[in-house]
């Protein structure tokens, strides 16, 4: 009888991709390339441009420079310190990178480009399969394209990894529920997954999918079906995957329970962690962010919205709107456990639910489609609005900063605020002002002309009765887009990176030079970056390495007033990195005489105690 009823599931949803081939103009091997070839140049060609910032970016890389310094792949480090805070698989990735292309920003970013690009491919076999090729089409697009997706790709944080393995579980779970894949290679493939997303974002990678398949087996009443969900076997081999870096970790590191799990995890989540590191992100403003995080194809979630099965008709669903209850169920578990979550709650934490919720609005999109709802051209319409609008603006930012005269760097042309008003991590967009466009001219002028070409052509094209064309020149507006807002983030460089600064001090350095630096590591993290040498820490023991420190083979590069100053007035030659927030105190506390100022980019400085000619001149 069971499997009986599993054959008439595989049928429905095989008659479902049948369906969607008949009503598209795209064959499923010219959706995949198309895909392929969007995401490649979007993620790929972007990922070895702008320099690696300062703060979590730089800092993320060093911990892997080290691992492959180290050869150790169990204790990360970080500028020499142990780093007990964080899963590990993400920093095994970009070590690899480092060793197969060498250290630089491409090979750092790749790791993440790379899960973005089977992201998209994922998200369109896993829509394509049970709603039709169209919906894969568009489910792909809105992944490869939305805003956010791109937006928090720029940095080296595992989000997108863990992404792509949540869809893979849930893609599996699903293969195997309906029978269209053998049971153990669908349940134990997927357990072998949830290891991997523990080793790439900790506990969260396993109860987001543990929890959203036990709601969803409540929902449909289909506890009778428990024993083909493989459980003991499956949870022998989610242990014998995510088991052996977590006992070797505790083994080697007294602390790491109480590091990772209790104070990076618990603690964090109910904001107790020692020491705070982000505050949380509003509600309202957290929520209301994600139709910004899928601009353009958030003006269609009222299509996205019929897409959830009512409650009463949970336990009788057919093939399809099961599999459209499960996207429900894995987007709003983790939009109401970050909801719910008042300790830290970054505008990223929900990437998790982001594949769910694309493949909600791609398959909205593709069945209003074909309904002919004629709502979607009045929608489209106001999309060529808002680009017109978003066009016009940019256009008045660049012609009021036509007569600004720029001296020096970007960093002359923002607004300056008090260093804990960046604790939430696109309060930077807060900083820019109208004369710093005269530094933005080149990507303000291609994203005016993205927006306003595209958006409105996107319409024309939608009025004719050509949507899938439509949506396609969405995405390839989106893309035009990314590139030029990648440009304007080089633009920032000297303001969120040290790197420019390195230009101009590194050919100053020697190897007996010492580098400290003033404040916390993340502050400065890319100078460690591209100098390649570790740095002494004035002031700096607090934050990410606080509880490193501690240990007793733990490196002495914390130093207090004392210590430094001494070392500073001393015969050998210092060179001291500060960030913009501690110049006046820094001025404060040396010594006048015998300090001098080398150079200076972003409103960071480097000083030095003795001058470079002094130092050439005994060599």
């Amino acid at each position: 009888m069971l499997q009986q009823v599993e054959s008439n599931v595989a049928e429905a949803v095989t008659a479902s991709g049948e369906r969607g081939l008949g009503n598209s103009d795209w064959s499923r091997s010219g959706a995949l390339i198309l895909l392929i070839l969007l995401s490649a140049a979007i993620y790929l060609g972007n990922a070895g441009f702008p320099a690696l910032l300062d703060d979590a970016d730089a800092s993320h890389a060093m911990v892997s420079r080290e691992m492959l310094q180290r050869h150790d792949g169990v204790i990360m480090y970080m500028n020499g310190i142990r780093y007990l805070m964080k899963a590990p698989l993400h920093y095994w990735a970009v070590a690899l990178s480092y060793a197969a292309l060498g250290r630089n920003e491409f090979s750092t970013r790749l790791p993440v480009a790379l899960a973005m690009i089977g992201l998209v491919l994922l998200v369109n076999e896993f829509a394509r399969r049970f709603f039709g090729i169209r919906a894969g089409l568009y489910s792909g697009l809105v992944v490869c394209t939305g805003a956010g997706f791109f937006l928090f790709t720029r940095i080296m944080i595992p989000e997108a990894i863990y992404a792509l393995e949540f869809t893979a579980i849930f893609y599996l779970f699903l293969r195997g529920w309906t029978g269209s894949l053998d049971s153990r290679v669908a349940y134990w493939g997927a357990a072998a997954l949830a290891a991997l997303a523990m080793l790439t974002r900790g506990l969260v990678g396993v109860i987001f999918p543990a929890a959203t398949l036990f709601l969803f087996v409540a929902a449909t009443r289909s506890w009778n079906r428990w024993r083909e969900l493989r459980l003991f076997s499956s949870a022998a081999i989610f242990l014998l995957v995510a088991a052996p870096w977590h006992i070797l970790a505790s083994l080697r590191a007294n602390s790491f329970f109480w590091s990772y799990f209790i104070n990076e995890h618990l603690k964090r989540a109910i904001g107790t962690r020692y020491p705070p590191d982000y505050e949380a992100v509003p509600l309202w403003l957290w929520l209301a962010a994600h139709l910004v995080w899928f601009f353009p194809w958030s003006s269609f979630l009222p299509a996205a919205l019929r897409c959830i099965p009512r409650p009463r008709t949970w336990k009788s669903l057919p093939a399809e709107a099961q599999v459209q209850l499960l996207l429900v169920l894995w987007a709003g578990f983790i939009l109401l456990f970050f909801s719910l979550t008042f300790g830290s709650r970054m505008e990223y934490y929900s990437f998790g639910a982001w594949p769910a919720m694309a493949m909600l609005l791609g398959i909205g999109l593709a069945k209003a489609e074909e309904q002919g709802k004629r709502w979607l051209v009045h929608m489209q319409a106001a999309l060529a609005v808002v680009g017109a609008v978003l066009a016009a603006v940019l256009a008045a930012m660049l012609w009021i900063s036509v007569s600004v005269q720029v001296h020096g760097d970007i960093s002359s042309l923002l607004k300056e605020h008090e260093n804990s008003f960046y604790r939430v991590s696109m309060a930077h967009i807060l900083d820019l002002t109208p004369q710093a466009f005269a530094l933005l001219r080149l990507p303000a002028a291609l994203a005016a002309a993205a927006f306003l070409l595209g958006l409105g052509a996107a319409w024309w094209l939608r009025r004719k009765r050509r949507e899938q064309a439509a949506a396609v020149c969405l995405g390839v507006t989106m893309a035009v887009f990314f590139f030029a807002a990648n440009i304007a983030l080089g633009v920032f460089g000297p303001y969120l990176s040290s790197r420019p600064l390195m230009v101009k001090i590194l050919p100053q350095i020697t190897s007996a030079d010492t580098l400290a630096l003033y404040g916390e590591f993340d502050a400065l993290s890319s100078v460690a970056f591209y100098s390649d040498r570790q740095l002494l820490l004035w002031n700096g023991r607090y934050n990410n390495l606080a509880a490193g420190s501690h240990y007793a083979d733990a490196p002495h590069i914390f130093l207090t007033d004392p210590e430094f100053l001494a070392l500073w007035q001393g015969p050998k030659r210092v060179l001291l990195f500060v960030p913009p927030e501690h110049r006046t105190v820094v001025a404060q506390r040396l010594p006048p005489a015998g300090t001098y100022l080398l150079a200076e980019s972003g409103g960071k400085a480097v000083y030095a105690n003795h001058p470079a000619t002094s130092v050439a001149a005994s060599q």
